[in-house]
């Protein structure tokens, strides 16, 4: 049955090529377009290496710094009273901002105040964002810098390809080794092979490369870098300095995802109880801890509350996919009812021959799946086109954009819902034609 239903759709199709090139068109290029979203989408948060259990990291990357004081607001009551006006002020004793400091917190206090945390399986302090100029045969390469301790390989599963990461030893020693990804090796060494043991200039000083890896296909700056170092080997200012405020971040690996908001409520207890060295100046401290998902969105806008800031992201790109998918669907539906009404003849025929409406609602809307997913291969290929050329234009330099197995699946099922959806109603409705309506049309 299946096989007769597929040789008639591809007939079908055949009949009026006009619709079925717009058909084609409207289904491959919205699929393109998801394609490329779910593509974006998997990169950022899937569960990709480095970042392979994001969905049970607690983040600190601001702490804030306030001068906060007693602040009075009078209220003034009026009511009439035997004919006079009477007036009650009433007060209430709140607090005012008087200004803010916000950055990163400092490695000297994150060492000091936020370890041995209930809950947590692993904890990390780094600090991203550093950028150096490396001068080699007359060629200036960009090199983007992270200083790491040793639990950062624990809880982010780089791809070595050879070598392994610096640890605790390297650590304690000041070692100046380094991990670097396999794109700078090529750029600096012209060949990966020869990186392991040879020496990179980095900040005027000298590094033994020790670890290839992968470049991390993703714009987080936790871990978008070309080269990491030991943070022991920052410079002192950055490493011993006592200030509160510096240029590190910390990452904790919950236990399980239920541990999260534990973790969370005693990050801020914690800083909340430091005392402040010069209270005349700040004399409150907090701090925000954010999973994966929080942090991504106050990446993207600015946004107090980060739990807000993430459902704003979710409806922005929710209202899209929507737009995407609704937009077409709408239309190819009418077009599918249009092409399909055509056929009233042929209906009239099979069901004056004892045809059932279930069974003509099943060929229509298997003769719609099958064009969509003509449409679907054709957007699937365009797809791997578009993100290659994404890729090769380096408009996302730090992202790769892979078309792989997860986004292939993802393909498929939009596909499948695309075309039930597009083909159910105007096959519901030709399959409720009756022989009479369609003897008075004339279409017999």
């Amino acid at each position: 049955m299946l096989r007769n239903y597929f040789k008639l759709a591809l007939k079908v199709l055949g009949r009026n090529k006009f619709f079925t090139g717009i058909s084609l068109f409207g289904i491959s290029f919205t699929l393109l377009i998801l394609m490329v979203i779910t593509a974006f989408y998997d990169a950022e948060f899937g569960k990709n290496p480095p970042l392979s259990e994001k969905g049970e990291m607690v983040i600190v990357n601001r702490l804030q710094k306030e001068l906060v004081r007693p602040d009075t607001t009078w209220t003034i009551d009026s009511t009439l009273m035997d004919g006079l006006m009477a007036y009650d002020s009433t007060y209430e004793i709140g607090e005012a901002v008087n200004s803010t400091s916000v950055s990163n917190p400092s490695f000297k206090f994150l060492d000091d105040h936020l370890r041995g945390l209930d809950g947590v399986r692993k904890y990390t302090f780094f600090s991203p964002g550093h950028d150096f100029n490396v001068f080699l045969e007359n060629r200036k390469l960009s090199v983007a810098a992270i200083y790491t301790d040793a639990p950062y390989w624990e809880i982010f599963d780089f791809n070595f390809i050879t070598g392994a990461p610096f640890g605790a030893t390297h650590l304690r020693d000041a070692s100046q080794v380094a991990v670097m990804t396999r794109k700078l090796a090529r750029e600096y060494f012209g060949d990966e092979e020869k990186a392991i043991n040879q020496e990179i200039e980095i900040g005027n000083r000298s590094y033994r490369v020790i670890g290839l890896v992968e470049k991390a296909s993703t714009t987080s700056p936790m871990v978008a870098a070309d080269i990491f170092l030991p943070v022991s080997t920052m410079e002192d200012q950055d490493l011993e300095g006592r200030g509160f405020l510096g240029n590190c971040n910390a990452v904790y690996l919950a236990e399980n995802a239920r541990q999260m908001p534990l973790i969370k409520s005693e990050l801020s207890s914690r800083v909340a109880a430091v005392a402040m060295p010069n209270p005349e100046e700040y004399n409150r401290m907090e701090i925000i801890p954010v999973n994966f998902g929080e942090w991504y969105a106050s990446e993207l806008i600015d946004q107090d509350d980060p739990a807000k800031g993430l459902q704003q992201i979710r409806l922005v790109f929710g209202l899209l996919l929507l737009f995407f998918v609704l937009l077409p669907t709408l239309n190819l539906i009418n077009m599918n009812l249009s092409r399909i009404m055509e056929r009233e003849a042929e209906i009239g025929v099979r069901k004056a021959f004892g045809a059932y409406s279930g069974t003509i609602l099943y060929q229509f809307v298997f003769e719609n799946i099958i064009i969509t997913f003509i449409g679907g291969i054709i957007g699937m290929i365009l797809a791997v086109v578009v993100l290659y050329l994404i890729n090769d234009s380096q408009v996302l330099p730090e992202l790769t954009l892979g078309f792989n197995l997860r986004v292939f699946a993802y393909s498929i099922l939009i596909c499948l819902c695309f075309g039930i959806v597009s083909g159910l109603l105007p096959a519901w409705k030709v399959s409720r034609l009756q022989i009479a309506d369609v003897l008075k049309s004339n279409q017999l």
